[in-house]
């Protein structure tokens, strides 16, 4: 399910990607929303070809604060999805990241970087992954805090099947 590369490979596949998720950079853009997840298309300039990913940023149920981003896209022509996952600085990284999908198995996600701009991981989409992401209702992300306290993190699959197919 993980992607095998040497890490310095993955940190710069992961570095690439992510730069392309965030919209700051962006010249032009649009945007359309597949209920609870987000389309956005972006072109750095005129000559650039246009990087698409799918979105949706969760809230903690606790305190609903912004915690954590997850975000779609198709990094090679031809290959699956990658989900793209961040953490807030200060997650407790030996726990590393729990998913759960309805009340199905939980994977656990080992985290891979930390950046300034939190902590990152990515898998790919396929498989029981995928059939139980367009399926399910909710996912919930848990992971621990620095003091080692769980927190639990609620996704909305609502429109993650429409969300996907529009980024083909």
């Amino acid at each position: 399910m993980f992607a095998t590369a040497r890490p310095t490979a993955a940190i710069a596949i992961l570095l690439y990607i992510l730069s392309s998720l965030a919209p700051a950079h962006a010249i032009t853009a649009r945007e359309k929303d597949f209920k609870d997840w987000r389309l956005r298309c972006e072109k750095q300039n005129d000559e650039s070809p246009e990087r698409c990913f799918i979105m949706q940023t969760a809230k903690t149920q606790k305190d609903n604060r912004d915690v954590l981003r997850v975000g779609v896209r198709y990094p090679d022509p031809g290959k699956p999805a990658m989900v793209f996952l961040t953490l807030p600085l200060g997650v407790y990284l030996p726990s590393g990241l729990l998913l759960q999908i309805d009340d199905g198995e939980t994977l656990r996600i080992p985290v891979e970087i930390c950046l300034p701009n939190g902590c990152h991981t990515r898998m790919a989409l396929e498989g029981e992954l995928l059939k139980n992401l367009k399926s399910g209702q909710q996912a919930k992300l848990a992971f621990q805090d620095s003091q080692q306290q769980q927190i639990t993190v609620p996704v909305s699959l609502a429109g993650f099947t429409a969300a996907l197919a529009a980024l083909k």
